[in-house]
């Protein structure tokens, strides 16, 4: 595994990691975008070798820390939390894309962008910035548990109690057990590492998501990149967890699967996992090989 860090603005860098295939691959090149609270680390039971649920063997990935998370850097002079929304996050995204295409052979195959949560909301936002000669590459998306295009705007006392979710490793975990995940399906290992992802964010990448990112309305420009399609269709897996209370099936089904069915350009594959609540690369990491398998 490969570490690289790149620099976005003196204040800004965004850190990556790549893992390619002992052996060359005609695959598409998958590109991981995590939750609010994760880290490129989030998607380790996908890209480590080791894991009975690696990709690594048939495909090269790249995993990415969003700014203010992991490794990754954001402003801090004068900064505000919607320096830490959407739109500056899809803007690194694609920086990073640009830099793999023009310094890399790994995007020879195409690029299948993968989001869970937060960052398949981010997934959207970057299909639909990308420009012409990155656009063509993109072979499909894979959104588990993914937060809709269209906002959501917080009730003022919900607001707080999510801002304050992750201040501390008693809340983190509370937060973890009581909210996101069936921690059955978790190990000790999977807790230590969501606890030490989430309490490394900084407050304003926190605070980004909540009071910006979440409440960030990206259905326009969805809409715009179906013209830009020139006739291609993006296959696109939705995956949502029958138990989450964070995106309920219901909404994921209406917001999400719909909104993209509505619309031409798009082939949408969704399915939903029983037992399962908003953690899923984690819960039922094998659903990431299907969803990989149904985009090609």
């Amino acid at each position: 595994m490969e570490s690289h860090t790149l620099p976005i603005t003196p204040q800004t860098t965004i850190h990556f990691t790549i893992t390619q295939t002992p052996t060359p691959n005609t695959n598409p090149l998958l590109i991981f975008l995590h939750y609010w609270g994760g880290s490129s680390t989030t998607w380790y039971k996908q890209t480590s070798p080791t894991s009975p649920h690696t990709l690594t063997k048939t495909h090269n990935t790249v995993t990415i820390d969003l700014r203010g998370w992991g490794q990754s850097t954001g402003p801090t002079t004068d900064p505000s939390p919607k320096d830490y929304s959407i739109t500056p996050m899809a803007s690194d995204i694609v920086s990073v894309i640009n830099h793999l295409h023009t310094t890399t052979p790994l995007l020879t195959n195409g690029i299948t962008l993968i989001g869970h949560s937060m960052g398949a909301k981010l997934c959207l936002a970057v299909l639909s910035t990308l420009p012409p000669p990155l656009l063509s590459l993109i072979k499909g998306l894979i959104l588990l548990a993914p937060a809709p295009p269209s906002p959501l705007i917080l009730p003022e006392e919900m607001s707080n109690q999510q801002r304050s979710a992750y201040t501390s490793e008693d809340s983190i975990r509370w937060t973890v057990t009581n909210v996101l995940s069936n921690t059955a399906s978790l190990s000790a290992n999977d807790m230590d590492m969501i606890v030490k992802d989430s309490s490394s964010g900084n407050a304003l990448a926190r605070d980004g998501w909540i009071l910006y990112g979440m409440a960030e309305d990206i259905t326009a420009l969805v809409d715009g990149v179906v013209g830009r399609l020139e006739g291609r269709e993006v296959r696109v897996y939705v995956v949502a967890g029958e138990e989450d209370a964070v995106e309920s099936r219901e909404r994921v089904k209406r917001e999400v699967v719909g909104f993209l069915r509505a619309r031409e350009g798009f082939r949408v594959e969704f399915e939903v996992l029983g037992g399962v609540r908003h953690l899923v690369p984690l819960e039922e990491p094998g659903v990431v090989r299907r969803a990989v398998e149904w985009v090609g």
